[in-house]
């Protein structure tokens, strides 16, 4: 069975300096708009999550959240702790394989997570151990995989940045 994965990195964020923890940093005004901006997007092209999982921080909830309240028809965001910010990437691989596995609705997942996480994730798939993509805040990436392989299954369909959807 082949599964489509969608990648999307966290909208704009407050900025790191600022004297609040990591996790709990917000979005800003720019990176609500562009949490927005990719729900136009994917409903202007047609694309509905069929499960929208998403990393617990403060700002990949609120762009899952932002994302599926401007999409009709998405799904609430599930919130996992393998897309936690600094999860190793064999160990997010193999949750990711694992929810493919045993998830009656995996012909569409997307996932909402940070970097440089998502880009290794991705890399992995695509059978590099090292990252060979770098994903931008609010970008959206695409690939397919296929269930039950052991060997990196996976194939890069497209990648579109936040400031190409609007």
């Amino acid at each position: 069975m082949t599964t489509r994965l969608y990648f999307l990195r966290h909208a704009t964020a407050q900025d790191r300096t600022l004297p609040i923890p990591d996790a709990e940093r917000a979005l800003t005004e720019k990176g609500l708009s562009q949490a927005r901006a990719v729900a136009g997007f994917c409903e202007r092209q047609g694309l509905l999550p069929q499960r929208l999982l998403c990393s617990p921080l403060v700002r990949a909830v609120e762009t899952a959240t932002q994302f599926s309240h401007r999409l009709p028809d998405c799904p609430m965001p599930q919130i996992v702790d393998w897309l936690r910010l600094g999860t190793p990437a064999q160990e997010a691989l193999a949750h990711l394989r694992d929810t493919i596995d045993t998830s009656p609705a995996a012909g569409s997942l997307w996932m909402v997570g940070h970097e440089p996480d998502l880009s290794d994730l991705i890399s992995r798939l695509l059978g590099s151990p090292h990252p060979i993509v770098r994903v931008k805040k609010a970008s959206l990436t695409c690939l397919t995989v296929q269930a039950h392989r052991t060997a990196p299954p996976g194939q890069l369909l497209w990648s579109v940045p936040c400031a190409l959807m609007g």
